[in-house]
């Protein structure tokens, strides 16, 4: 009830709330997101972007694929309903504080819409799912880079398992939160658990935890 409260008294006062880009990762991984996008302006491919929230980032990225000349699809994917009970039951068995649980509940996809039109991100295209749950046919075939971020393990791991056969070479997966805060998302956990599996070594720039493909 509480989350279905909170997101109509967001839809009705978006115009004042969203007045700028609810951008929700840290300066720092930002910086080195948009650095992916730029180092992979010339590769083949769609950006994509795994846990998108309520799309400020997005906006801002495909300014920054303007700014550069790219005219690469963007396609952001998310529940738009927060966390997988499951999953994060999983994140709480490995240390995640249980207040996390709802914070990304009150969205939808239609009021990511009005937020990406808002600011820029017309031409952002919504995939509404979990990543470990959507269809073959709903993710990019080909990907030149690619923003991983819904924050815990079995996403993580899932999603890096789907995305990477589709990442071109030369293309990247950024996967924020890779950090060790106590009792913050357990995202770290998942990406050198597919690191080591695939016999990659973790790369690491201020907390985004980074797979380059090299053939």
């Amino acid at each position: 009830m509480y989350s279905t409260l909170k997101l109509i008294a967001k839809k009705l006062l978006r115009p004042l709330i969203y007045r700028f880009p609810p951008v929700m990762i840290w300066p720092h991984r930002l910086y080195i997101w948009l650095d992916v996008l730029s180092r992979t302006k010339n590769l083949s491919g769609d950006v994509v972007e795994v846990g998108c929230y309520l799309g400020g980032t997005a906006a801002l990225s495909v300014k920054m694929l303007d700014a550069i000349g790219s005219d690469r699809p963007y396609t952001v994917i998310d529940t738009f309903s927060g966390f997988d009970e499951g999953q994060f039951k999983n994140e709480v068995r490995l240390g995640a504080n249980k207040r996390l649980e709802s914070e990304f509940s009150s969205n939808s996809p239609e009021l990511t819409r009005w937020v990406l039109n808002r600011h820029g991100g017309n031409r952002v295209k919504i995939v509404q799912g979990d990543i470990t749950k959507i269809t073959d046919d709903q993710i990019p075939k080909r990907i030149s880079a690619c923003l991983l971020d819904v924050d815990l393990e079995a996403p993580i791991y899932e999603g890096l398992k789907r995305l990477y056969p589709r990442l071109v070479t030369g293309g990247v997966i950024a996967v924020d939160d890779c950090d060790n805060y106590e009792g913050g998302y357990k995202a770290k956990i998942g990406y050198e658990r597919f690191m080591a599996e695939n016999g990659f070594t973790p790369e690491y720039k201020y907390g985004m935890g980074l797979i380059t493909k090299l053939s």
